[in-house]
This record gives C-alpha cells, structure tokens and sequence, in this order.
C-alpha cells in the first residue's frame, strides 16, 4: 500500500510542477482558484484543498512567481476538528 502513496505523490507532485512550468511561460503569477480546478480536474488527489494551495504556492516562488490566493475555502471534514469525513 505504501507504494501506491508513493505512485499517487508522484503524480501529483509532476502534474503540479507541469502546471507552474506551463504559468511561468505566460504569467508572472499563480492562481491558486485556477492550480485548484486545473489539478483537480486531471487528478483527484487524497491531501486537503489547503494541502494542495500550499504545494502550489511553494513551488511558484521557487519559480519566481507570485501566488493569488483567491480560492474561497470551505471548511471540510478534514478542516474541522472533531469530525470524521
């Protein structure tokens, strides 16, 4: 099991540095509402949305890119302490 996290980290983590280098040919930002619906939209990562911004958003600045935080977040069960999704 331990593999397949492996595999699924490395998807992941080679769509995100995909996405970044494709913005950085055109843009001199990063969105994090528009890495959100791109990523998602491709793959469905199990890490929570917050997880995801902050993936992005490192990897731009190591990029030289400023990052938009304008995704509107919503609390989820993986937010919310207490809760089990």
């Amino acid at each position: 099991m331990q593999q397949r996290d492996d595999i699924a980290a490395r998807r992941l983590s080679i769509l995100i540095e995909q996405y970044v280098e494709a913005r950085k040919k055109r843009y001199d930002y990063v969105s994090t509402e528009q890495a959100y619906q791109a990523i998602r939209h491709v793959l469905k990562p199990a890490i929570p949305d917050r997880e995801l911004d902050d993936m992005v958003a490192t990897l731009a600045v190591k990029n030289g890119l400023a990052v938009v935080f304008d995704r509107q977040t919503k609390a989820s069960a993986d937010d919310v302490p207490g809760t089990k999704p």
